[in-house]
Formats: structure tokens, sequence, C-alpha cells
């Protein structure tokens, strides 16, 4: 009798209660073995998929994979298992290596022959249809971090490097690539703050030591941080939180425009000075932005955005629900439609500097649309991964410039430029 028979009329006890069985399972063992055995457990259950010791498990393993749902739903199971064991290896420095071990595993999926047992099958079938899913993806982003390496390996290897494995230098994606599905629990995002936090206080206070040398015109003794040239650094830093037009900067030119928005009377009013406000750093760049197809374009698409609201004053929330769609447009529009032709051209046309500082004005003006701004450019940055970083130079200058205008002008831990 194949498996598959024996469990012809499937248990009534609840998923949750055969999923609660295996996490605590999991849970338990990790308090009992080492790392490196816990590792094996889960080879044995998820990826080998044989007969596991504990008949007890085995079995609600089995009630779950022959669940009707469980095409659909599994994916939820094996990603809740994984994280059981990799939060508590994120909070051990010396249990860090397990995190890329744990993702490994799911490259080593035994291919399966017309003999194989029904349920050995089966969990190799949904742990290979795991590997596909968003789950995955958010995991071995993670696990990326956590790989091993040294500077001056990077150096060397840098544009034969995937654009995936270039995460950990950019914190602002954190939120949006580590959290990219709705069932990451609490201790997933907590995890993916802390992370973010830690990397952006880090870059920060490099960046402000490297700006204060550079100002005072002192030695090297701080490296440049980034992966920009100096002097295209130097520029950013100017560029960023110095004066660009007259004696202001970007954050008070932004100042000035939310103190004129609280006294437009209508939304098209709002939109039409909001539409000055942004092209002002493109047509200092280039005078072709006075009135070419780009500008007109940009044009159309704020007069016709919300059109229903054009009569009346504009509120927060209407602001910050056109701020996102100015975004998408300036950006890229979603994960399901990866369109950022127009981004791209901006790039080719002014440069990374002038290109962040319209998206910059964005959300100096309305910040609560910031994390929009970095989950658009996560969308960027997920579209690329498999691509070689020597492949889209254009977009890691482009995520170096967005780390360096976020940090130098959103900060909270006490350094300032």
């Amino acid at each position: 009798m194949s498996s598959m028979d024996s469990f012809a009329s499937w248990s009534s006890r609840p998923v949750s209660d055969l999923q609660a069985q295996l996490y605590g399972h999991l849970a338990e063992c990790r308090h009992q073995e080492s790392t490196e055995a816990l590792l094996q457990r889960f080879q044995s259950l998820f990826i080998e998929g044989n007969r596991y010791g504990d008949e007890e498990i085995w079995a609600a393993l089995l009630e779950l994979i022959y669940q009707p749902e469980a095409e659909r739903e599994f994916k939820y199971t094996l990603n809740r298992c994984s994280y059981t064991l990799v939060n508590p290896w994120y909070t051990q420095p010396r249990d860090h290596w397990a995190i890329p071990a744990l993702v490994d595993l799911f490259d080593q999926i035994p291919a399966t022959t017309t003999d194989t047992e029904d349920a050995t099958w089966r969990i190799r079938q949904l742990s290979q249809n795991f590997t596909t899913t968003e789950q995955f993806a958010s995991l071995r982003r993670l696990a990326a971090l956590f790989e091993p390496t040294t500077d001056e390996a990077e150096a060397v290897n840098f544009e034969d490097q995937s654009v995936a494995q270039q995460l950990r230098h950019y914190p602002f994606l954190h939120d949006s690539s580590l959290l990219v599905t709705k069932d990451s629990d609490r201790e997933q995002k907590d995890r993916a703050h802390n992370l973010r936090q830690q990397s952006e206080a880090q870059l920060g206070i490099k960046l402000a030591r490297y700006w204060a040398q550079c100002r005072l015109g002192t030695g090297g003794s701080f490296p440049n941080p980034t992966r920009l040239p100096d002097d295209e650094l130097r520029q950013a830093l100017e560029y960023y939180t110095g004066k660009v037009e007259g004696n202001r900067s970007h954050r008070d030119i932004a100042k000035m425009f939310e103190t004129y928005r609280q006294t437009v009377r209508s939304f098209r009013e709002f939109k039409e000075e909001f539409l000055e406000y942004l092209l002002a750093p493109l047509t200092n760049a280039d005078s072709r932005y006075h009135n070419n197809t780009f500008t007109r374009s940009l044009r159309q698409f704020v007069r016709e955005t919300m059109r229903e609201f054009d009569d009346q004053c504009p509120k927060d929330f209407t602001i910050v629900t056109f701020c996102r769609r100015l975004l998408n447009f300036l950006v890229i529009h979603s994960r399901k439609e990866p369109i950022f032709r127009r981004f791209r051209q901006l790039l080719n046309d002014v440069g990374s500097s002038v290109t962040m500082g319209v998206l910059l004005r964005v959300v100096l003006f309305c910040a609560t649309v910031k994390p929009w701004l970095e989950n658009r450019m996560a969308i960027l940055f997920n579209h690329h991964e498999p691509t070689r970083c020597g492949e889209a130079p254009w977009l890691i200058e482009a995520l170096e410039h967005t780390n360096v205008a976020l940090i130098t002008n959103f900060n909270n831990v006490g350094y300032s430029f």
C-alpha cells in the first residue's frame, strides 16, 4: 500500500493543529540539539523526504502534504518551519552561517524516479515548488546578508557578482526585499527592521566622517564607504545636503513648498505648482527639460491624475495618494508591470544625482511616501536580481545614490550632514 493510499481518508485534525505540531517539534529540537543536527533534521524532513524517525511528526507531515489545498498552502508551512530555525540563529552570531546553509539545502533536492515512494515524491515536489515562491525569494535574500565575504574578494569579483548579492549594501531595500509576503510574522518584521537600523547607522557614521574629512581637507583617515568614485561621492553629498537654488538646499525648498501648500485653494492649483517644484532640478540641469517629451508626458500625467479632486482643497490623504502614483510614474509602476523606461531616461539624460534630487523632493515634501520610494527601488532591485552587476552599472549607481540621498536627509541617530 502506498503512502497516498494510507491517507486516502485524511485526518480530521485542522491544518493549523498539524502545522503547530511541526513548528513545536522543530522548536523543541532547537533547544536540545546542535545547529548541525538541526540542519540534518530539516534536510531529512523536507529535502530528502524519507521516512522520519519521529512517527508522530512524520504522520503530521503526511497529512499536511495530502491536504487538497497543499499545492497552494504548503509554502506557508515550509516558510514558517524555516523561520522557526532561522529566527533564533539570527540572534546568535555564531550561528549566522547556518542561515545560508539552510537555504542551500533547497539546491540539493534529490531527483525522483518512477519507483520513488509516493510520500517522498510529494514532499520533494512541494519543496521544489517552494523554491519558486516569493517566500523563498525573501528567505534567500536574508541568507545573502549572512554569506561570508571579504572586502578584497568583493572588490575583485564585483562585476561578476549578481545584483542579488548586493542587498547588504543597501539597507533601504531591506523592508521591501525581506518582507515581500503577507505572511511575514512580527519576529521577521522586527528582524528586518533591526538589520536595516544597524546597517543604516553604520553607513551613516562612515559617510558623516568621510564628508567631514572632505570639508576640512584633511587626510584620508576615513575611506569612501560607497562604490561611487571619490569625486562623484563628494559632488553627490554636496548636492543632497548643500545649496542647490540660491542659498537653499532641497530640504529648505521642501519646507517652503509645504508652507505654500497650506495656502492653496484647490488640488488643481496644488498640482500645477508641484510640477514646477519637481521640474526645477531637471530644468536647471538640462534646458531641454523645459518642454521635451518627458516633461510633456509628466505634465499630462499630473493634470489627469485624480482629477475628481481638482476642485477640492488638497487633503493629506489626497496628497499621499498622488505622490505614490507620481513615484510609480517616475521610477517603476509595479512588481507585475516592471516598466521603468522613464527612470532610465532620466538617468541617461541628467545623471543619478539630479534624478535622485527629483525623487528626493517628493519624499522631503511628503515623508509619508518615503517607504513607497524604497519599495519602488526594491522592485527594481528584485527585478534585476539574476543580472550580473557588470551588466547593470546604471542600477548599482542609482542604488548608491539612493543610499546617500536618504541617509543624509533622513537620519535620527545623532550624526549630521
